[in-house]
Order: C-alpha cells, then structure tokens, then sequence
C-alpha cells in the first residue's frame, strides 16, 4: 500500500467533512444536527496515513475532538474521580434507531473495508452508527495519541444523540488514557460501553471509578454471528434478566470444572494480561464477592501462571467468590516436555481456594462471545458448566 502526502489527508478529511454536512443523523427515528467536525491537528503529526484513500464508511462519520476537553494529564489525573463504586448505575438500554458510536480507544485502523461490515452488522440490528477520527488516526502502534483517544471518548459519553459505543477493535493503549478520562461526565451519561481485550482498562476502570456497569463483549472485529449476536440481543436490547450463559455447542467439549460448587456476586474481569497490569492502580475494585472472569491468547503457559502468581500475592484470589477461565487459544506450550500444561497449571492454582472454578467459557479471543455484563450480579454453576445473569443489565 503506497503512502500519501500530508496534502492528501487533509484534503481527505476535508472532502470528508464537507459530503457530511449534508447527511442526516438519525436518533430514534429523529432527525438531529450533524456535530461540527473539528479535527485535531496531532493526527496530522505522523508520517502520511496510508489509510486515507482506502473507501469510506457510508454511514455517518463524526470526528469528535471538543477543544473543552483537551486536558492534560496533570490536570486530570486527581480533579474528576469519584470513589470505588458506591452503587450500580445501569446504563439506559439500546432501541432500534438508537446511534452506536465506534471508537478506536486502543490500537489502530488498518482496514476500513472491516469498518463497513460492521457498520452493516449494526444497521442490520436496526442501529444508526457514526464513527470517531481514531479510526482514521495513527499514531505508530495507537489510533491516535493518547489525549485525542480520551478526547474522543470523553465526547461521546458527552454527546446525548450517542446512545451507545463500541470499539472497533483492542491491542494497546487504553490504560493511557485512564488518567484522561472524565469519569463525572460518563457518571452523568451512563451508556453501553462494549468490547473485550485491550478493552478491559476502560470497562474496568469506569465500573470502579463510576459505578456503571459495562460490557465485555464483541468488538467491531469480531464475528458478530447468531450465537453471539443472540446476547447483545438478549442483554443489551431486550434488557432481559435471568440470562443463562451456556457454552456454543461446538465448545461444549472445551468446559471443564477445577472445583464445582456454586458461586454468586458481581461480575468483573477481561483480558488477564490487562488485570494485571492495572494491580497497584486506583483503576480496580474492591473484589470481595466478585465472580472474577479472565480470558488470554496466545501466552505460554508460564506467562499465565506468572499472572495468576501476581493476583494470588496480590490478595485478588483470596477475595473471589468464584472464577471462570475463557477459552485460550494458542496457550499450548512450545516444549511440552519442559512445561507444565495449562490443566496442571491452572489446577495448582485455583483448586486450593475452595471456590467454583469453570475452565472453557465462551469469551474473549474466540468465534463465539458471551456478552458479560461488568458490575452485575451473577450466578455460576461451575457444576452445571454455565454463567447466570441474576438481574437485567440495562434500564
């Protein structure tokens, strides 16, 4: 793929803004005013974008960088933080005609043809879509720097036609930005936030820092088959409690139980690497009575074993009332002949804390994806092999 001059993301842009201004943003069935495109200039810093001249998306495309809320770190890192969680807020639940924005909080865009199939996969829900400049922001190995990610997600929690936002994709970057986040505004206008992996800081950090709940679940990237799209239905839209959580019948196979028994409390968890990280931080809860979730990929045994170590000291294992293990693909080690194998290893692990242990869940980095909501009670059968969603998620 050749690369443009800076003249020809500028004129990209440009053009992009002006085939906007005339197109309608529908909200719930309402014609409502485009936002007023203002593009940051630290997007033009880097080399040419080699992206700008691949086709657009056709829906509606909105830049969302509010020049109120370029923050810098300093300023930001200790004015805007509410404590851990005083209560559940849930999020107002998702209607046809309601407007999903789609982000790239973390890593970047290389392929916007993947931007339009999703846009087709919402549209098919009966959902208007908009998108954000990270989409077509590069940083190196980000979507942009770090104060135009939290920009942008600062202004669509902001914006009142969003009804919705799910990221396009994770990889890096999120935990960047959690100091720049305005948790006050999202407080105020709690809505869905969806995504897995890299993702995990944000849904994390904004349940701990907000009290509202949030949603591990598919990314733009992701499949969005029946399977999976059935629970975004079920949770999201349909606002249903009581959601039993059951394995996709070609994963069944996958599930087995390090100790059965059941466990109930509040869901929370993503992406182990990225739980880790954040140990130490202000940006995770309290985590007595919590079921705690974790998927990986592509991790050698011992790197999961070095994690779950981290969490044991940590006093997170301790805490839990009970623990699922996503299905982890690529785990296996590269010499099994010096390595424990991911069974021995997890079972050294979780089967002395007396909990419900599931191995196998459907989420994370797989075909099919629960949507777990982040924050809400919960009821796991490690006996039975699944995950019961006690209350509706959304209001």
């Amino acid at each position: 793929m050749k690369n443009d001059t800076i003249k020809s993301r500028r004129s990209f842009l440009q053009t992009a803004a002006l085939s906007l201004a005339s197109i309608p943003l529908l909200s719930c069935g309402k014609s409502v005013k485009p936002e007023t495109i203002i593009t940051n200039p630290d997007t033009h810093k880097p080399k040419a974008d080699p992206i700008a001249h691949e086709p657009k998306a056709k829906s509606n495309t909105v830049a969302y960088t509010d020049p109120t809320l370029h923050k810098t770190q300093a300023s930001t890192s200790n004015t805007n933080i509410n404590k851990s969680t005083a209560r559940l807020i849930l999020p107002p639940r998702l209607t046809k005609g309601s407007t999903i924005a789609i982000t790239a909080p973390a890593s970047p865009i290389f392929d916007t043809h993947r931007i339009i199939r999703f846009q087709e996969t919402l549209k098919d829900l009966g959902f208007n879509t908009i998108t954000g400049a990270t989409l077509q922001a590069r940083y190196g190995y980000l979507a942009g720097r770090d104060v135009l990610r939290a920009q942008e997600l600062n202004a669509l929690f902001a914006n009142h036609n969003v009804h919705g936002i799910i990221a396009m994709r994770g990889g890096w970057g999120c935990a960047r930005i959690l100091d720049l986040v305005d948790y006050n505004t999202i407080a105020a206008n709690p809505k869905v936030l969806m995504g897995f992996s890299d993702i995990t800081s944000l849904l994390i950090a904004i349940y701990t820092k907000t009290g509202l709940a949030s949603f591990h679940g598919p990314v733009g990237y992701s499949s969005w088959n029946q399977y999976s799209t059935e629970y975004v239905k079920k949770i999201l839209i349909e606002g249903r409690s009581n959601v039993l959580l059951t394995n996709h019948s070609r994963n069944i196979s996958k599930l087995w139980k390090i100790r059965g028994g059941i466990a109930t409390g509040k869901l929370i968890g993503g992406n182990l690497t990225v739980v880790t990280s954040l140990l130490g931080s202000a940006y995770l809860p309290d985590w007595h009575d919590k079921i705690l979730f974790v998927e990986e990929t592509e991790e050698e045994v011992y790197r999961i074993d070095r994690m779950l170590t981290q969490l044991k000291l940590a006093g997170v294992l301790n805490s839990i009332k009970g623990f699922v293990f996503g299905i982890c693909n690529k785990c296996e080690p590269k010499v099994p002949d010096e390595s424990l194998n991911i069974q021995e290893m997890l079972t050294e692990h979780l089967k002395p804390l007396r909990i419900p242990v599931l191995v196998g869940a459907n989420f994370g980095h797989t075909a099919y994806n629960y949507t777990l909501p982040i924050g809400v009670n919960a009821k796991l059968d490690a006996d039975a092999g699944t995950i019961q969603i006690l209350q509706a998620a959304v209001r």
